[in-house]
Order: structure tokens, then C-alpha cells, then sequence
């Protein structure tokens, strides 16, 4: 993956979705954060 520069964002989710996004994330040995990112990248390919 290409180095392109980096930003901070700040959302906000619903406590359930939270928790489902963690133990999805747990599954895959992952942090939340790295784990929705993933998913992200995942969808623009």
C-alpha cells in the first residue's frame, strides 16, 4: 500500500454496533480501529 498522509477523525456509533464491530474484530486478532479500516478499504476496491 502506497504512504499517503494521514488525518484523525472523531464519529460517533450506536453502543450495539460497537460491540458487534469489536467481536468481529477479536475474531480477526484485530483492534477496532484497524478493523474498520479494513473494512473501509475493502469497499472501495
Amino acid at each position: 500500500m502506497k504512504k499517503e498522509p494521514k488525518t484523525k477523525i472523531l464519529f460517533t456509533l450506536p453502543v450495539d454496533l460497537k460491540e458487534e464491530l469489536l467481536k468481529e474484530a477479536e475474531k480477526e486478532n484485530r483492534s477496532l480501529n484497524n478493523y474498520i479500516l479494513t473494512l473501509l478499504l475493502k469497499r472501495n476496491k
